[in-house]
C-alpha cells in the first residue's frame, strides 16, 4: 500500500485539525523503526504504481507553529517531510479570511525566519495558496493569483522551487485541476483514501491523520483492520457530504 499521510496541528484540543504530541510521536517511531519506506513526496508520487512495496510519504497543511517540533522529531529520525505553506498568512494565524471557523482553534503559524529555516534544514515546501481560500468559488484570474502569488513569495522569501500543491480544503474541480496542472507536478486533495494505479496528478488523495489518531492505529498498517478503518472512514465522509 502507498499513501500519502496529512496533519495539520500536532496540539491536545482534540479539534478535527489536530493530532495529540503523544500520538504523533507513537507516530513518529513507528515510521523511524522501518516498517513500512518513508519517501519524499516526489519521490512517492513518481513511483511505478505497481510496484507492491509498501511507501508513504509525510505532509503537513497551513504551516502552524508547533511544526516546529513535530519537523524537529521527524528529521531527527531522517523521515522526509512537506510542508504546505499559506504565504499571506506567514506569521499570523490560521484565521483564513479573517474568520474563525466553528471547532478549529486560532493557532498561530511560522514565520518567514523559521521557514527559512526549515527549508535549510531539509524540508520540502510547497504551495497552499497565498490565502487560503475555497479554489472553486473563485474566478479563473483570481486562483491563477493564488496559486502565482503564492509560488512567487516562496521563490523570493526562501530561494525555493515548488512541485507540488495543497487544494485549500480539498476543494478542486476539473477547471481547478488544469490551472494547477500548468504549474505543479501534482496536487494534493483531501480525498481520504491510499494512492492506486489511476490516480490523476493533481487529484492526489491523502489519509488524515485525525482519523487515525488512537494510540496504535497506525501501527495496524496494511492489515485487513486497517483497511477497513480505511473503508469505515471514506464512507463516513462520503455520506456527510452527500448530506450537506
Amino acid at each position: 500500500m502507498r499513501a500519502i499521510l496529512t496533519y495539520h496541528s500536532i496540539d491536545d484540543s482534540g479539534s478535527p485539525i489536530s493530532v495529540p504530541p503523544a500520538v504523533f510521536a507513537e507516530h513518529v517511531r513507528w515510521m523511524a523503526e522501518g516498517h513500512v519506506r518513508v519517501l519524499p513526496l516526489g519521490d512517492l508520487l513518481a513511483r511505478d504504481p505497481e510496484d507492491p512495496a509498501d511507501a508513504i510519504a509525510i505532509t503537513f497543511d497551513d504551516g502552524i507553529r508547533n511544526f516546529r517540533e513535530a519537523a524537529d522529531a521527524l528529521l531527527a529520525a531522517h523521515l522526509p517531510v512537506t510542508l504546505f505553506v499559506v504565504t499571506g498568512h506567514v506569521g499570523g494565524s490560521n484565521t483564513w479570511g479573517g474568520r474563525t471557523e466553528h471547532g478549529i482553534p486560532t493557532l498561530p503559524l511560522l514565520s518567514w525566519a523559521e521557514l527559512e529555516r526549515l527549508a535549510a534544514d531539509g524540508v520540502t515546501i510547497g504551495a497552499h495558496t497565498r490565502t487560503h481560500p475555497r479554489l472553486t468559488t473563485l474566478s479563473p484570474g483570481s486562483i491563477e493569483e493564488e496559486m502565482d502569488g503564492c509560488v512567487c513569495e516562496l521563490g523570493s522569501r526562501l530561494g525555493v522551487s515548488v512541485d507540488h500543491f495543497a487544494y485549500p480544503y480539498g476543494a478542486a474541480n476539473e477547471e481547478v485541476a488544469a490551472l494547477a496542472g500548468r504549474r505543479f507536478r501534482a496536487a494534493v486533495t483531501v480525498r481520504f483514501a491510499p494512492l492506486a494505479g489511476g490516480d490523476a496528478p493533481m487529484l492526489m488523495p491523502r489519509l488524515d491523520m485525525y482519523y487515525l489518531r488512537q494510540p496504535g492505529a497506525l501501527s495496524t498498517w496494511g492489515t485487513a483492520g486497517f483497511r477497513r478503518k480505511l473503508w469505515s472512514v471514506r464512507f463516513r465522509r462520503q455520506v456527510r457530504e452527500v448530506l450537506s
